[in-house]
């Protein structure tokens, strides 16, 4: 169904008018709305000389969360369009961030982050303290994103950091303080067996055959029993939050400044691990040299130390130790040693002391410009942005540990690497710009050279059999062929040309277009360069004449269509010559996996349509926006597997294709709006559905994991067994299948009218559930602020809807094939004789198997934010007082969750060490496993301006 958007006719138009008689009145904080200035990319507009889809966080909504949560994070339900998950509740985290969708077969879907003009990657952008963002823009439509070119296609974030301003100096100190819980299981719709219950849920399973585990006398038991704990106790803690910055803002109309320190913290809630330490400072200078020449200066650094846990499916996990340990099973032994007799064989308090991973980044951008003023109509500049990121990790896995004697033998050597990450990026460019205003027609335009250089390099180090235990080094280790070397350099240029046309009359009918070529040494020879463009047209309704009087004050409707560009998913050096190598079968001969050096390889493309309407009544209380888009995404950049007897190898090419379509809407009501007292809500909504159209040119299906793609069909749906139930009569779990007969020794049964089996095959009876995917199909925020008298209230709330999530996690923990770890409550709801309903089946040796039983609704209303204050301000202090205001304020975030899921709904990495491997194809949110968890936050907080 095609989404259509019917405008009205100039004559309807008028009508509506008239009968309503819209107000054109506006008082100054209505005009302080609409005289906003944001920077749209390379332009800054006022709100009425936009005619693209785009939307804008302030920094005033931002500081509503904790400072250690991820500024990407910070943007989850503020925005329409923009679905923002957690990748997990590690401090610092990353979030995941899709703009009108996922943008590809790959999982990648990640948005160019441009940060006052140097572009950044979502780790890169981590960085950033969130106190010093004046605002986010984030384009969405062509005609914002298309001016970017090759980067663009998956949406634009676009932060301006504070400026300075005219006017005395003003200063000001921040300081928060807080601590952190994990949220707990039973507000998850889970709960872990104490040892009373999983005592008896061992001696009922082995009174069914069940082996693997031990037979306790009376005595043994009542001795297990007394040593009852929670591991969660044991592994976890609350963590300790602080946050403090120092900022400075001034200037005059020659000079402008603004200047800040910033410290964040965050321990963490895992014992013994020191979770991030951030340090931030950013000094911008601007200076009028003369009339005509101006000069400016950003510079901003950031270091980072961050320590690391496992995050894996297995014994190194401490989110998997916690809920798999048995509670009856002690952490130390009577002599107070550690306790590794456990059913795990792995004591993971004794791995977080001695087995150490930290990571230590240093980040700095800089940008300097100069600029010249020919006339009020025309001027040039030219700028130069670098952003230089370093990272060193270290993983010591510390001598005589229990995991270096399980790698490295009996008595253990020690093993220490160490992996560095560095790279320098810098854009040098040149732009020229005219504007005109001609009586009431307004023309501008903006020529832009650009030439982009990005230099990478990694080198990894690795030595066991340390000669002194206390080196950092690894180079401090006995010669063996245990100690490794490898690493690699890539570089990559990109030099562009953009065109950028703006015409408006009366800024009641505005005009714009965008011209962009980009020359890239990523792509093939063949298609080095690539053309990309949009344009866009609006209409101020609000601003004829025709609409003079009554309730209705803006009215502006705008379409645009346009060609951005993506090169995220094209590996470095696919368009060169070169083989990689394997084991071709299970002999000893070589063949090659990977054959490179495609010339045709080029830009994968997305075309936008977008059709939108901004409006405003009731004197401005109201105002809002509605979006409907259509995107085509084509050419994705894939490995594409040939057939075996070619030599099953593999090689890059430009194939397949998905359309997007959705609709989105966000809108602010002030319901009160006096002197002292003010009111508002505010709200956003998304509704979206993506389409594969086509997958290589040849087949029509390529299945995943536990997702596949499919012509016709939303991407990453599910592909399971059909769960059926218990067959009351015997405990055995039921399947359907669409065989007609069934094999020796198998049974059919027919359940809601169809064909049911207790045999399970996932050869056969595996089937597209083609309805689900880990993709929302509506998702969105809403608020409440409130201003009155000194006080000051915001609540914000996030929701998504129609998403799936496979739960290994509740899997894990409910099957009998666990049944020597701990297990969830839920495990004990087993049949137990004929007619039993509503309960697992009949606990066997293999379990639960894999099937859609687990295949969870990941629906939830989250209350993610809650910031109460009170200023005291001059009036209050007086004037002996050397402080122009002082505000007290108390927050908390994740403070409630409603949802169906068993876990955390909200997480996107199940497991980061499976998911988010070279080569993996990554689907946020496609499974829940024991990754790091959602906590709840507190701070106090006092910022003092003087």
């Amino acid at each position: 169904m095609n989404v259509k958007l019917r405008v009205l006719s100039a004559g309807a138009l008028f009508f509506i008018g008239q009968a309503i008689s819209a107000q054109k009145a506006k008082n100054d904080t209505i005009r302080g709305e609409i005289d906003e200035v944001v920077v749209t990319g390379y332009q800054r507009k006022t709100k009425d000389e936009i005619a693209q889809s785009q939307s804008v966080v302030t920094a005033e909504e931002l500081k509503t969360q904790t400072p250690t949560t991820s500024v990407g994070n910070m943007l989850q339900g503020r925005a329409s369009g923009v679905f923002v998950q957690a990748r997990n509740g590690q401090p610092g985290a990353t979030a995941e961030i899709n703009i009108r969708g996922i943008s590809g077969f790959t999982g990648n879907s990640e948005a160019l982050y441009v940060v006052d003009g140097i572009y950044m990657t979502s780790r890169q952008f981590n960085a950033v303290n969130p106190n010093d963002i004046e605002n986010v823009v984030i384009l969405k439509d062509a005609a914002g994103t298309a001016q970017f070119g090759s980067r663009g296609a998956n949406g634009v974030i676009v932060i301006t950091t504070k400026r300075g301003r005219n006017g005395k100096t003003q200063y000001s100190f921040e300081s928060r303080m807080g601590f952190s819980k994990k949220i707990s299981d039973k507000e998850l719709n889970f709960e872990m067996m104490n040892s009373s219950q999983k005592l008896q849920y061992e001696r009922e399973v082995k009174a069914l055959g069940l082996s693997g585990l031990p037979n306790y006398t009376a005595a043994q038991e009542e001795a297990l029993l007394k040593q009852d704990h929670d591991w969660q106790k044991d592994i976890l803690r609350t963590s300790s939050l602080q946050s403090y910055i120092f900022s400075a803002r001034g200037g005059s109309d020659k000079n402008k400044f603004y200047y800040s320190l910033g410290y964040d913290k965050d321990d963490g809630i895992v014992r013994d691990i020191n979770g991030l330490d951030r340090y931030t400072g950013r000094f911008n200078f601007e200076n009028n040299l003369s009339d005509k020449i101006k000069v400016g200066l950003d510079l901003g650094v950031a270091y980072q130390y961050t320590q690391n846990i496992r995050d894996r499916n297995n014994a190194q996990s401490p989110f998997g130790s916690m809920y798999r340990y048995n509670p009856f099973e002690p952490v130390y032994n009577a002599d107070g040693s550690y306790n590794y007799n456990l059913r795990q064989g792995f004591n993971i308090i004794e791995a977080i002391r001695n087995n150490v991973d930290f990571e230590q980044r240093l980040r700095a951008s800089g940008n300097i410009f100069g600029e010249y003023k020919f006339n009020d109509a025309l001027s040039y500049r030219m700028y130069f942005n670098t952003l230089y990121d370093n990272l060193v990790n270290t993983n010591d896995l510390k001598r005589g540990s229990q995991l270096d004697v399980i790698v490295n033998g009996a008595g253990g050597l020690g093993t220490l690497r160490k992996t560095t990450f560095y790279s320098f990026n810098y854009i040098y460019g040149n732009r020229i710009d005219f504007k005109k205003q001609l009586n009431d027609h307004f023309i501008a335009a903006t020529g832009v050279v650009e030439f982009n250089n990005e230099f990478t390099e990694n080198i990894a180090a690795s030595g066991t059999n340390y000669k002194n235990p206390n080196s950092d080094a690894p180079s401090n280790t006995i010669p063996s062929d245990k100690n490794t070397f490898t690493g690699d350099k890539v570089r990559g240029t990109l030099f562009s040309l953009l065109g950028l046309f703006e015409y408006n009359y009366k800024k009641k009918y505005l005009l714009t277009g965008s011209i962009r070529q980009d020359n890239s040494s990523k792509f093939g020879a063949n298609n080095k360069s690539g053309l990309f463009w949009s344009s866009s047209i609006a209409w101020n309704i609000g601003k004829e004449d025709f609409l003079s009087g009554g309730i209705l004050n803006d009215l502006k409707l705008r379409a645009s269509y346009g060609i951005a560009g993506n090169d995220r998913n094209i590996p470095n050096y696919s368009n060169v010559g070169y083989v990689n190598y394997g084991d071709y079968g299970s002999g000893a001969t070589m063949a090659p996996t990977t054959i490179a050096g495609n010339p045709d390889i080029k830009w994968e493309t997305n075309k936008t349509t977008n059709l939108g309407i901004d409006l405003a009544f009731l004197k401005s209380r109201f105002r809002g926006a509605v979006e409907v888009y259509r995107s085509d995404r084509n050419d994705f950049i894939q490995l594409l597997p040939l057939p075996y007897e070619s030599g099953k190898y593999s090689i890059y090419k430009n194939l397949g294709d998905m359309r997007t379509e959705g609709v989105e809407t966000e809108f602010t009501f002030d319901v009160i709006r006096k002197e002292n007292l003010r009111v508002s809500l505010k709200g956003n909504a998304s509704w979206q559905r993506a389409k594969v159209t086509s997958l290589d040119g040849v087949s029509t299906q390529r299945n995943l994991d536990e997702t596949a793609l499919k012509v016709g069909e939303t991407p990453f749906f599910y592909r399971l067994v059909e769960y059926a139930g218990v067959n009351s009569s015997d405990g055995k779990a039921l399947y359907y299948t669409d065989r007609t007969t069934p094999n020796a020794g198998e049974n059919f049964y027919t359940i809601n009218g169809r064909t049911a089996t207790d045999v399970y095959n996932a050869t056969t009876d595996i089937k597209d559930i083609t309805n689900k995917s880990p993709n929302p199909k509506f998702f969105g925020g809403f608020g409440l602020s409130v201003e009155a008298y000194g006080f000051d209230l915001s609540a914000d709330f996030t929701f998504k809807t129609g998403a799936y999530t496979y739960n290994y996690q509740s899997q894990i923990l409910q099957s009998s094939s666990s049944r020597a770890n701990n297990m969830s409550v839920e495990a004990l709801n087993y049949w137990r004789s004929p007619g039993d309903t509503n309960v697992l089946p009949k606990p066997t040796t293999v379990g639960l198997r894999s099937s859609d039983q687990f295949l969870e609704k990941s629906d939830y209303l989250r209350f993610r934010a809650l910031m109460v204050g009170y200023t005291f301000n001059k009036k209050f202090l007086g004037d002996s007082v050397p402080v122009n205001s002082i505000r007290v304020y108390v927050q908390g975030q994740n403070l409630l969750t409603w949802t169906g899921f068993k876990g955390d709904p909200e997480v996107a990495v199940g497991s980061g060490e499976s998911q988010l491997g070279a080569g993996q194809i990554y689907v946020p949110g496609s499974y829940a496993l024991f990754s790091y968890p959602a906590v709840r936050q507190f701070m106090f907080g006092v910022q003092v301006e003087f």
